[in-house]
């Protein structure tokens, strides 16, 4: 028996439980599947699985290639994807992800025994890079590293990181909602998302930016901040903005 779990993100049934029985055959026996972006960030959230083989064209907001940006984020375990295109425009961006491997369906025991079997000695055989990402997540180039220095009234003002609500753009302004003041700056959200640590702040919506502490409770459409305001969740954003938070859930 064999100890390592496996997450299957896959929304046919069928081609999900072909890939589980595969793998109870081979000798694996923890063995989760979850249909949706969603179900996958809550499995992820609850096991932090060793191994996880997603279908590339996963139905709903986001696709298996938009999931696995998300996933790479929120756990160190390989990739394999579950295709039956090979259009170049796809592999490409998967690429980007740097999976672990593809299966092309239809697919047979041997191909699933074989990439499980490299992927998960690869895996073991390499140091984890979860310390890593978590260090080098952390580290910042600047000396102050509590605060932002915004420029008004032909000086720079120190605003801590805590003491931003959020961020909204204005047209081609931005508006930086803060404990003290609001700051109105020729910028583009792009810009400021880049500014902004990505530990404390993150995009929820094409117009907004929020910090994650200030966040009072959420549901599907919006965020109520501690403050009192309320910030719409775009549908594209919400798994994202799902995976960092620490959730419990019903089910």
């Amino acid at each position: 028996m064999k100890e390592e779990r496996i997450l299957i993100v896959e929304d046919e049934l069928s081609i999900a439980e072909n890939i589980q029985e595969i793998l109870e055959l081979l000798g694996y026996v923890n063995i989760d599947i979850a249909n949706s972006a969603n179900q996958c960030i809550k499995v992820i959230k609850k096991y932090r699985p060793d191994l996880i083989f997603m279908d590339i064209k996963l139905k709903g907001d986001k696709d298996g290639i938009e999931l696995g940006e998300i996933v790479k984020q929120m756990v160190d375990a390989p990739l394999v994807y579950v295709t039956s295109y090979s259009d170049p425009t796809i592999i490409e961006r998967a690429k980007r992800i740097n999976p672990a491997g593809f299966i092309v369906k239809p697919f047979n025991t041997n191909d699933i025994h074989a990439i499980v079997e490299i992927v998960l000695y690869n895996k073991r055989t390499k140091p984890s890079t979860e310390t890593a990402a978590v260090k080098t997540a952390n580290e910042s180039p600047y000396l102050v590293t509590d605060a932002v220095f915004i420029k008004a009234d032909n000086a720079f003002e120190r605003v801590p990181y805590n003491d931003i609500y959020y961020v909204e753009a204005n047209g081609n302004m931005v508006k930086i909602f803060s404990k003290n003041r609001e700051f109105s700056i020729r910028k583009s959200m792009k810009e400021i998302e880049d500014i902004l640590p990505s530990q404390y702040f993150l995009r929820v919506q094409k117009s907004y930016i929020v910090h994650l502490g200030q966040i009072e409770f959420f549901n599907t459409k919006e965020i109520t901040l501690k403050q009192g305001a309320v910030v719409q969740v775009g549908r594209q954003y919400y798994n994202s903005f799902l995976s960092k938070l620490n959730t419990i859930t019903e089910s």
